[in-house]
């Protein structure tokens, strides 16, 4: 069964607290409510994920729990360990097997991360053709199976202001 893999780098978030980690980061109340329009621009493009999984870092939690919000509401985002940063792109894939049957998957993770598991799903290496992920961009590719057995087809790429333009033109 083919699945389309929608790849969503994390909001704009806050400097590491003192006394916090890295994983601690917060969205910014910018980076919130830029995020929040972004995901009005991909509902307006008919985004409805069947499936959505987020790192456990809290930038990439908080920035999945908006999408939900947006655009399936009756979903709880899930929390998938692979998609924290510094693991390699098969890592990631191989555990979505048991999302096998979701026409749309979405994967909420970091840079440079997402922009090396996009390469991969798009030419089997990881180093070459990285997208460049700005916070709030979001890839979507399409593939046969998962986890995919040959290379992935490009659907789109968006920056978050092309999708924030689509509602509110800002």
């Amino acid at each position: 069964m083919s699945c389309t893999i929608c790849l969503v780098r994390h909001a704009i978030a806050e400097a590491t607290p003192v006394g916090g980690t890295d994983g601690d980061r917060r969205l910014t109340p910018i980076g919130a409510r830029r995020m929040r329009s972004a995901a009005l621009g991909l509902k307006e493009m008919g985004i409805a994920p069947d499936v959505v999984l987020s790192s456990p870092l809290r930038r990439a939690e908080e920035t999945a729990a908006i999408l939900v919000e947006a655009l399936a509401p009756t979903l709880a985002a899930e929390i998938y360990p692979a998609l924290a940063p510094g693991h390699e792109p098969e890592e990631v894939l191989r555990g979505l097997h048991r999302y096998r049957t979701a026409p749309t998957l979405m994967l909420v993770g970091h840079q440079p991360d997402l922009g090396g598991l996009a390469s991969y799903l798009l030419t089997g290496a990881s180093d070459l053709v990285p997208l460049p992920f700005k916070k709030g961009s979001v890839a979507a590719i399409d593939v046969t199976a998962l986890p995919p057995k040959e290379h992935g087809t490009l659907r789109w790429f968006v920056t978050p202001k092309q999708l924030r333009k689509m509602v509110d033109g800002e």
